[in-house]
């Protein structure tokens, strides 16, 4: 199982900033782009931003 933070975002953002969030402790500042996809993951920390849309359940019946 995946034990990385995930961050939600809205369905219309383009771009993020990722610092590590651990003040003093976190990282440089990064703004991460989702080019025309739903997830992004920050190089430094592997935090994960997800567009909302990624995290919802996908319906059984959609998928086939």
């Amino acid at each position: 199982m995946d034990s990385r933070e995930i961050v939600q975002v809205e369905d219309d953002t383009d771009t993020v900033g990722c610092d590590g969030g651990g003040g003093a402790l976190g990282h440089p500042l990064v703004y991460l782009t989702f080019d025309d996809g739903d997830v992004v993951d920050c190089y430094y920390c592997s935090r994960r931003f997800a567009k909302a849309r990624a995290l919802k359940p996908k319906n059984p019946a959609e998928t086939q």
